[in-house]
């Protein structure tokens, strides 16, 4: 393994190359999406479908362009994207770490991603899917099931876990990459172990008021993308079967889901390339890694002066993903 020799250059990069650089992975690595997003999401979105599937299915029967149906719908569309940017990170686990380990090896078995999400399962799904409200939230919507529209429970509840994600999210993003690639405990067994707490600290403390900014910049450039999604899928059910109708189920239940999911997965991309390029400007990475390679060459281990903390030591090569 050649740590200076990964599939992608490790170096600083703007914040329009990062963009530039996630169509990159998309085509060199699809199956990250294909298989790793896809396994991942498929759970939460047949979950979702339960959850949230009666509102339009239940208004279908009386006629979904009426404008009594319209609260109900919109209802729906609410609380399908909440649940969404919600269970995303939880989603994403399978291709977190599979690009985390194609940056440093050529392909990654899905055998060991899976063990691997397997044996950190407590953990990822106690911090991505209950801390961050993605389980909360679902339970709270299966006491809901069956229940009229409601100005507090579908308009305020909603605001106020969409708002409080975005907090956070936007403050500590790269929990999942914490979790999964530096492998950091959630506690530690005395003060020297870097749990997950010192090492969020760590990394996003001096960089908070960038990665909010990147944070609000990429939210509404996702937005963007998801209609754009949503309407080709709906362009091209057109195309090819002559049926334009907007409003109706295929569209509510198959193709506005399939979109967020679409686009969910891509956000998986660039969190994962922002986590890098944040490591490279507060650690210098891309020189650690050079000296950490030399010093493999040339003595067959790592030179202690040249590791980096503790918690990353012997975690940096699965912490990286395609050459440009």
């Amino acid at each position: 393994m050649q740590l200076d020799q990964t599939h992608v250059v490790i170096r600083l990069r703007k914040f329009t190359e990062i963009g530039d650089l996630s169509l990159i992975m998309m085509r060199r690595y699809p199956e990250a999406l294909l298989v790793g997003f896809g396994a991942g999401a498929i759970g939460w979105a047949i979950t979702n479908m339960l959850l949230l599937g009666w509102i339009p299915w239940e208004e279908s029967i009386y006629g979904l362009d009426d404008e009594a149906a319209f609260g109900e719908i919109s209802r729906y569309v609410i609380w399908m994207t909440l649940l969404v940017i919600l269970q995303t990170p939880a989603a994403g686990v399978f291709a977190t770490l599979y690009l985390g380990q194609a940056v440093f090896e050529k392909r990654p078995t899905w055998k060991y991603v899976t063990s691997e999400v397997k044996r950190q399962f407590k953990q990822w799904f106690w911090v991505l899917g209950i801390r961050r409200l993605a389980v909360p939230t679902m339970i709270l919507l299966a006491f809901r099931w069956g229940q009229p529209a409601s100005g507090f429970w579908d308009i305020f509840i909603p605001i106020v876990i969409l708002l409080w994600a975005m907090v956070i999210r936007g403050n500590r993003p790269f929990a999942p990459e914490i979790l999964l690639l530096e492998q950091c405990p959630l506690r530690g067994s005395s003060e020297s172990v870097i749990t997950m707490a010192k090492r969020s600290k760590s990394l996003h403390g001096p960089m908070s008021s960038e990665l909010t900014g990147r944070f609000v910049s990429v939210s509404l450039l996702l937005v963007g993308i998801t209609l754009s999604c949503f309407y080709t899928l709906i362009w091209f059910r057109g195309i090819t079967l002559g049926y334009w109708n907007f409003m109706n189920l295929t569209v509510l239940l198959v193709f506005f889901p399939l979109a967020l999911w679409l686009v969910a997965g891509a956000s998986v991309i660039i969190r994962l390339l922002n986590y890098l390029d944040t490591r490279i400007r507060l650690e210098g990475w891309e020189v650690e890694l050079s000296v950490r390679a030399e010093s493999l060459r040339q003595f067959g281990n790592e030179d202690p002066a040249s590791t980096a903390p503790p918690s990353q030591k012997s975690k940096a090569p699965e912490t990286a993903g395609a050459n440009r």
